[in-house]
């Protein structure tokens, strides 16, 4: 299955956000609807296995200015969220994540959106596995399968696959090579970004999580097994 990700991952995340400032505004009854829908948007299997981000995981980086450091996962807790929009009265699973190092002080954020299965009144509304991984100003957006893998994407390079990648002597397999989503223009990519070569990446394991990061200014880490703050 292919689609327009990050067009759908941000009509997705605009959508939930409106819905949630909607709520405290007057005029979102939903009198006149002639039905109303009561999804319950929940977290898939997928979402909550993905990238072992589990509580209290430590993971070595090494830093492209030189120097190493652990990241560590400090918080993952799931939420229910409840908003209204028009016939919509929703109830939504979401999980967050957070990693963050000692020294020097980083933090990495990781979310997920509950999506949906059917409604109260049995009608299916849509599939949804969203992720999205975010660092000083870079965030990538994806679509997760049902195997917890990336989805890939209908524009030029968003996603892509690798068989094989080794990172600090370590070969890893089936990676996923993420853009950063700050390059697209709603359903393209801007082309002056890729001319100019000015791109950001994601390095992806499903098993491992984050392998390596790159930032809009040109900084990255990378993944270091056996590193010495392990």
């Amino acid at each position: 299955m292919r689609t327009n990700l990050p067009f759908s991952i941000f009509a997705g995340i605009a959508f939930s956000i409106s819905a949630l400032c909607l709520t405290a505004c007057e005029g979102t009854t939903t009198d006149n609807c002639d039905k109303t829908y009561k999804p319950k948007y929940k977290l898939a299997d997928c979402q909550k296995k993905v990238g072992n981000f589990k509580k209290g995981k430590t993971t070595h980086y090494v830093h492209s200015e030189g120097f190493e450091f652990d990241l560590k996962v400090v918080k993952d807790t799931t939420t229910i969220e409840h908003w209204q929009d028009f016939c919509v009265i929703a109830e939504e699973e979401d999980r967050e994540v957070l990693l963050t190092s000692d020294y020097p002080i980083m933090s990495v954020y990781v979310s997920f959106l509950g999506g949906t299965e059917k409604d109260s009144t049995g009608v299916t509304l849509g599939h949804s596995k969203p992720m999205t991984i975010s660092y000083d100003g870079t965030s990538y957006a994806v679509e997760l399968d049902s195997t917890g893998s990336p989805m890939e994407a209908g524009i030029k390079d968003d996603i892509v696959l690798l068989d094989t990648i080794t990172f600090n002597g370590v070969t890893y397999d089936s990676v996923f090579k993420i853009m950063d989503y700050s390059h697209f223009d709603a359903l393209n990519y801007q082309d002056e970004s890729f001319a100019k070569g000015e791109l950001a990446h994601l390095y992806f394991s499903k098993t491992k999580g984050i392998l390596r990061l790159e930032t809009n200014e040109g900084k990255s880490f990378t993944i270091k097994e056996g590193g010495d703050n392990e």
